[in-house]
């Protein structure tokens, strides 16, 4: 089989967070992850002329036994998809005598992926049913409604088509979820909510919720540089294997640690043995979750701990490493806006690890994080909340390297410094620390001065060696007081 078709999923994010329900988005998820073996069980089996390469990361390679029957392929495959899968959109490649350029792997793999971005360049598919003035319209998609669901509890929903693939797939991903927690090996009495409600809040105090995008740093690079396909297909599948292994060590940390944070946790999650995080996307490097709002953070880090303890090839020194960013929201906060902001919080601190690497003439850039607490309707993008928010605000230093305890960058030290705030000062003069951080530099200074008369430990931790002055670059104030509330503090050693 000598040609090669390449396939890629466009536009994930909006088709799989594109709602609110979680039920939606997790069985988006899993058609997204699945698509292409359907394409194997379904189209291949037919022909028997289809031949895997390698799946992963939204793309797929595959062989077949000529350009006539590669088009064939594309053809009822893509058809599938819009009756079957609605809304879900792929492109596609394809190149002839692949095979006869296997002594050149890269520069065959790198002409087919020159000709995928030609074509998703060309063409944008119409997938929906355009919405018409009779037509009622789906609140989970808001699109026109095609589907009448009827329950057996005599409830009826209308829903788009959309809406509909997705619900179908609900079973699987229960499944799914039961042999995860089975196979990490945590007391079998756990479950995995299927409501964003059900993330752990506490009903009339804590509403807010931990929307975690993480991202493996240049895997893209490691896979071009592949000579075979067998290679790629080899790391693929060691991608995969880390990041579920990553998040089963994630859920043993949670298991273990229970006791120390079930005081964040709602009397709900806690009786019904209701995990406060739920995979949304466990597929290649791309890693997506929902949490408790306060365990976003602590969960992003216990993730990308063991994902850094992987390595490119068995004889690499070059460890798996990855970037994360957690947006913190309010439950009812629109989905697909936390998780863009999710993502550009890990793009800020993939800039961050980029810079960081030029300015110590390195290529091990290590494992950076970023967060941010968002507030309802307080701008879109990441750079809009953080000018409204932190406008001239003293004290702000993110993202941070999970590594490196001495880097004035480290989350370690970050957490030290935290601890120690909490330490010294009571909650209502670290309230009060935060207003003063908004405020013009003699009001801030006026404020360090009382702090410092009041509260030895705070002079004698945060003054600067050689004077009694306080330093918001080497303190960074603000991001230790959200740490604070974003982060359970018996658990920053």
């Amino acid at each position: 089989m000598n040609t090669a078709i390449l396939f890629d999923t466009m536009s994930i994010q909006q088709y799989v967070f594109g709602s609110n329900k979680l039920k939606d988005n997790l069985g988006a998820s899993y058609i997204v992850e699945h698509v292409y073996k359907y394409l194997e069980e379904k189209v291949g089996i037919k022909s028997n002329e289809l031949d895997i390469g390698y799946i992963g990361g939204g793309n797929a390679l595959f062989f077949t036994t000529s350009e006539k029957k590669a088009k064939e392929i594309v053809k009822e495959f893509t058809t599938e998809i819009l009756w079957k899968f609605s809304g879900l959109s792929v492109a596609a490649a394809v190149k002839g005598d692949f095979i006869n350029e296997i002594d050149d792997y890269q520069s065959a793999i790198h002409k087919l992926f020159q000709a995928l971005a030609e074509n998703k360049g060309k063409h944008i598919p119409i997938n929906t049913i355009s919405s018409h003035g009779i037509t009622d319209v789906c609140r989970f998609s808001s699109l026109s409604v095609e589907n009448i669901q009827v329950y057996p509890d005599g409830k009826i929903e209308l829903m788009s088509s959309l809406t509909a693939a997705k619900r179908l797939s609900e079973n699987e991903v229960l499944k799914l979820g039961s042999a995860l927690i089975k196979e990490s090996k945590i007391p079998n009495i756990y479950q995995f909510a299927d409501e964003l409600d059900h993330l752990g809040q506490k009903k009339g105090e804590d509403s807010h919720i931990a929307v975690v995008h993480i991202d493996g740093n240049g895997f893209g690079k490691h896979f071009v540089n592949k000579e075979s396909v067998r290679e790629t297909k080899e790391l693929s599948e060691k991608v995969k294997k880390a990041v579920k292994t990553a998040f089963i060590h994630l859920l043993l940390s949670y298991s273990e640690n229970e006791e120390k944070i079930k005081h964040l946790l709602g009397d709900y999650n806690y009786y019904n043995n209701i995990l406060p995080i739920r995979p949304i996307i466990l597929g290649g490097d791309d890693v997506t979750f929902v949490c408790h709002g306060k365990l976003g953070i602590w969960f992003a880090e216990k993730f990308m701990e063991n994902f850094n303890s992987n390595y490119i090839d068995d004889d690499s020194e070059i460890p798996f490493s990855s970037c994360a960013g957690i947006a913190v929201v309010k439950t009812k906060y629109p989905f697909y806006r936390a998780y863009q902001l999710a993502e550009e919080l890990c793009n800020s601190a993939k800039s961050r690890r980029k810079k960081f690497m030029e300015e110590k003439e390195t290529t091990d850039g290590g494992n950076w994080i970023d967060f941010q607490l968002a507030y309802s309707g307080l701008g879109n993008t990441l750079e809009e909340v953080r000018s409204l928010q932190y406008n001239n605000v003293a004290g702000f230093n993110r993202p941070y390297k999970i590594e490196d305890s001495e880097s004035e960058y480290s989350f370690d030290k970050l957490k030290c410094l935290s601890d120690k705030l909490k330490a010294a000062l009571p909650n209502s003069k670290i309230k009060d620390l935060r207003e003063m951080l908004t405020k013009d530099k003699p009001s801030l200074n006026s404020f360090f001065e009382h702090l410092k008369h009041q509260h030895e430990d705070f002079k004698r931790d945060f003054a600067t060696n050689n004077s009694t002055d306080i330093d918001t670059e080497s303190n960074p104030f603000f991001d230790m007081i959200e740490l604070l509330e974003l982060y359970p503090t018996n658990l920053f050693k």
